[in-house]
């Protein structure tokens, strides 16, 4: 009697564990990634990104007058790309991971970052510009120092 009643608790815990593992593996929902995504701003940093690639397009179709580019922009949306991004948080993230990340966004250094972050990405965008400037001029130097023909 002992035994059985020692093994039915065996089988409900790992019943129960197996069950917690499960729901901690799950893909992340598509209503918490959403929340995740407008909480940092992710979809309108899109908009933004797009917005910045507006005079390579511009150059691209100079003969479009500036009542395009209004238009067009007023066509792009930011939910369209958080729509494009949810499968991949999806694939890479639990929802587990990413209930605590929300989490995490909403104590103040989260708040820091989410506030502090598009600066840091331009600053270190535009550092990391300089450093390939500086690659690709250390190589056509080593190159040229080696005779090896450049264009």
């Amino acid at each position: 009697m002992r035994a059985t009643k020692a093994l039915t608790y065996a089988a409900i815990a790992l019943f129960s564990s197996l069950t917690l593992t499960a729901i901690a593996d799950d893909p992340a929902s598509e209503a918490s990634v959403k929340e995740l995504m407008s909480l940092t701003g992710a979809g309108n940093l899109g908009v933004q990104m797009a917005q910045n690639l507006l005079p390579a397009l511009k150059q691209i179709i100079p003969q479009a007058p500036e009542s395009f580019w209004t238009e067009f922009m007023k066509g792009v949306n930011a939910d369209d790309l958080v729509k494009l991004v949810i499968p991949i948080y999806q694939k890479h993230f639990t929802e587990k991971e990413i209930r605590e990340t929300l989490a995490f966004y909403r104590t103040p250094t989260g708040q820091k970052i989410l506030k502090e972050l598009p600066q840091v990405m331009q600053e270190s965008m535009a550092t990391g510009q300089q450093w390939g400037q500086d690659i690709a001029r250390r190589a056509v130097e080593k190159a040229k120092a080696e005779n090896v023909k450049t264009q």
